[in-house]
């Protein structure tokens, strides 16, 4: 019998690319890129069809066959947790005025994934209930000359 939460074949990475996203407002770049000796987060839902609302993350190949995909919590916070000043005091939340911040994101680096978007709410969006776009896309060759150009950066 086998346990669902076992994989029975190998995987077919072993190394994930971390992407830090920048934002300010519903503006959002890519801020660094580092490929790391580590398995991505499996898939904790079905792939998102047809119009659907929230945040997630995808990696197609050439033939935009679907490699992973991952479901977010809203990446573009409003408000961000804060700590008491005194230990126990309640964690609370604040308005993110400025509405920035960063976000990072693990996926597989599939030797035939050639490119990854970030997809949610429209910008203008007044709610996270109407219908996701493609909000960020890169391909895996300019994520992967990032990544080498960062190392060789490091290095100096």
């Amino acid at each position: 019998m086998s346990h669902p939460h076992f994989t029975q074949t190998p995987p077919r990475h072993s190394h994930s690319l971390r992407l830090t996203f920048a934002y300010t407002g519903s503006q959002v770049r890519l801020a660094r890129v580092e490929r790391v000796a580590m398995l991505a987060p499996a898939a904790v839902a079905p792939p998102p069809e047809g119009p659907q609302a929230g945040y997630w993350i995808e990696v197609r190949d050439a033939a935009e066959r679907l490699l992973y995909h991952r479901p977010l919590q809203d990446p573009l916070r409003a408000d961000v947790e804060v700590f008491g000043d005194e230990p126990g005091e309640p964690i609370y939340r604040v308005a993110n005025k400025k509405r920035e911040g960063e976000f990072e994101v693990l996926v597989p680096d599939f030797p035939e994934a050639t490119h990854f978007s970030v997809h949610g709410p429209p910008p203008k969006a007044r709610t996270v209930r109407g219908p996701s776009k493609e909000l960020v896309r890169h391909e895996f060759s300019e994520l992967r000359r990032l990544d080498a150009d960062s190392a060789r950066e490091d290095d100096q």
